[in-house]
C-alpha cells in the first residue's frame, strides 16, 4: 500500500504519518510534563521514527506496507505511556484509536489516489494533509472536551475497552494485508473491508458513549452524596446553634442569680467574699466557652462539630490546626473534604478497641497548599482497592466525594493504614 517509492516521497509520507499519529494522540492526552518538554520529546520521536520508516520502506516496501502501523504502535506504546498522566490502559486505548484512524487514512489516501487520480502519489499526500487537518479540527473542536471529561472522571474500567479496541485493530490489519494488500483486491473485497472499518468505528463510538453514561451516573451519585453530606453538616450546625441558644438562656437565668449574689455581698460589705465569688464565677464561665480552633470560620465550625461528636463517643482527640481566614478554597470543598475525613476517622475509631480510640488532626499551610493529615486508630483490617479504602459493602463513607473534590481543586490525596492506624493525607491549593 505504498505509492511512489522515492526518497523524497518516503520522507514526506513518513513525516506526515507519524506527525498525524502524534498530534491526534496529544489532542486527547493529558501530558505529564510541560508543553515545552512534551513537544521536544515528541519532536525527537517523530524525527527518529520517520527516519527508521524511510530506511525501511526503501529497503523492503512490501513488509513496510504490512507492518509499519503495528511497529509504530509498539514504538509509541513504549514512549507515550511514560509521557502521560493517564493510566496505562487509557494511553493504550488512545493509541489504539489513533492506530485505527491512521490505518483508515492510509487506505483512504491510496484508494482515492488510485480510483480518481490514476495512482498519483502526490494526490495521496494531499488527501492525507486534508484528512489530518479535518481530524485535528474535529478532535479539538468537539471530541477532546468530552473525552477528557470521561478520562479524568473514570480512571478504572479501561482494560476491557482497550482489549476490544486492540482486537479490532488486529483484525483490521489482518484483513487489509492478507493474502495481499486490500487495494489490490476486487471491489467486493474492498467494500467488505470498508464495512469492517465502519463497524469498528461504531464500536469505538458505542464504547465511548457507554463510558460517558457511566461517568454521568457516577457524577450524579457524587452530587447526591455531597448533598447528603451538606444536609448532615447543616443538621449538626443547627443542633450546635440550638445548644448555644439554650446555653445563652441558661446564662441569662444564671446572671439574675449572679446579680442578686453580688448585690447581697455588696450590701453587707463583704468585699473579700465578693471577690472570691467573682473569681470562681469567671473560671466556670471561661470553661464553658467554645474554643476557636482556627481563623477560618467554615473549617472552625466543621472541626468543632466533629470534635464535640468524637468526645461524646469517648474518643481522645488532639489537633494542630492553622487555617487562614481567607483562602481560595470553596466552602463546599471544606464541607465535603474535611467533613468526610473527620466522619471517617470517627467511624474508624468505633471499630478499634475502646481503650485506644484516638484521632490526631494536623492542618497547616505549606508551600502554597493546605496540608491536611488526619490519623485515627482502626481495627487493622482496612481493605484497599485501587488505592482507596473500601468496606465489605463498598467504599468508605465519602471517599468518592473526597477524591472528586480534591482532584477538581487541583490537589492530591493519599490514604494509608499501618500498625493499627489509618491516615488520610490531603493537599488543597490555597
Amino acid at each position: 500500500m505504498v505509492l511512489g517509492i522515492t526518497p523524497v516521497l518516503s520522507v514526506i509520507r513518513n513525516l506526515l504519518e507519524v506527525s498525524i499519529f502524534c498530534i491526534l494522540f496529544l489532542s486527547l492526552d493529558n501530558p505529564r510534563y510541560s508543553w515545552k518538554k512534551t513537544c521536544a520529546v515528541y519532536g525527537v520521536f517523530i524525527a527518529g521514527v520517520s527516519t527508521i520508516g524511510v530506511v525501511w520502506v526503501l529497503a523492503d516496501p512490501d513488509s513496510y506496507g504490512k507492518y509499519c502501523i503495528i511497529v509504530l504502535f509498539l514504538q509509541a506504546s513504549f514512549c507515550f505511556t511514560r509521557m502521560s498522566r493517564d493510566t496505562v490502559f487509557q494511553c493504550m486505548y488512545n493509541l489504539s484509536l489513533q492506530m485505527f484512524i491512521l490505518f483508515v487514512m492510509l487506505f483512504s489516501g491510496i484508494w482515492c489516489a488510485k480510483k480518481f487520480f490514476g495512482g498519483n502519489p502526490w494526490a495521496d499526500l494531499g488527501i492525507r494533509v486534508v484528512y489530518m487537518a479535518l481530524l485535528a479540527f474535529v478532535y479539538i473542536r468537539w471530541f477532546r472536551k468530552p473525552y477528557r471529561r470521561i478520562a479524568d472522571s473514570l480512571r478504572q474500567g479501561w482494560k476491557g475497552i482497550c482489549a476490544v479496541s486492540l482486537a479490532g485493530n488486529i483484525l483490521l490489519v489482518i484483513c487489509a494485508t492478507r493474502p495481499v494488500q486490500v487495494t489490490l483486491r476486487s471491489s467486493w473485497e474492498q467494500i467488505l473491508f470498508i464495512s469492517i472499518c465502519v463497524l469498528l468505528l461504531l464500536t469505538h463510538l458505542v464504547l465511548l458513549y457507554t463510558l460517558n453514561m457511566v461517568q454521568k451516573e457516577m457524577g450524579s451519585r457524587q452530587d447526591m452524596e455531597l448533598t447528603a453530606v451538606n444536609n448532615e453538616m447543616l443538621r449538626r450546625e443547627i443542633r450546635l446553634m440550638q445548644e448555644q441558644v439554650e446555653a445563652a438562656r441558661r446564662i441569662r437565668h444564671d446572671i439574675r442569680h449572679h446579680d442578686l449574689m453580688v448585690a447581697e455581698y455588696a450590701g453587707k460589705g463583704e468585699m473579700q467574699e465578693l471577690l472570691s465569688y467573682l473569681d470562681q464565677y469567671n473560671r466556670e464561665y471561661d470553661r464553658e466557652q467554645t474554643v476557636r480552633i482556627c481563623e477560618n470560620t467554615t473549617a472552625d465550625h466543621i472541626l468543632n462539630i466533629y470534635i464535640r461528636q468524637a468526645r461524646e463517643r469517648g474518643i481522645e482527640i488532639s489537633h494542630n490546626v492553622a487555617v487562614p481566614e481567607q483562602t481560595q478554597i470553596k466552602e463546599n470543598v471544606f464541607i465535603s473534604v474535611l467533613g468526610n475525613v473527620m466522619e471517617n476517622a470517627i467511624h474508624g475509631c468505633e471499630d478499634a478497641e475502646k481503650d485506644r480510640r484516638r484521632i490526631d488532626v494536623f492542618i497547616r499551610p505549606k508551600a502554597g497548599k493546605l496540608a491536611i493529615r488526619v490519623t485515627n486508630t482502626c481495627s487493622g483490617k482496612v481493605i484497599f482497592r485501587d488505592g482507596l479504602p473500601v468496606r465489605k459493602t463498598g467504599r468508605g463513607t465519602g471517599v468518592v466525594s473526597i477524591v472528586h473534590e480534591v482532584e477538581e481543586s487541583g490537589g492530591d490525596v493519599e490514604f494509608s493504614a499501618k500498625n493499627g492506624e489509618f491516615t488520610a493525607r490531603i493537599l488543597l491549593k490555597l
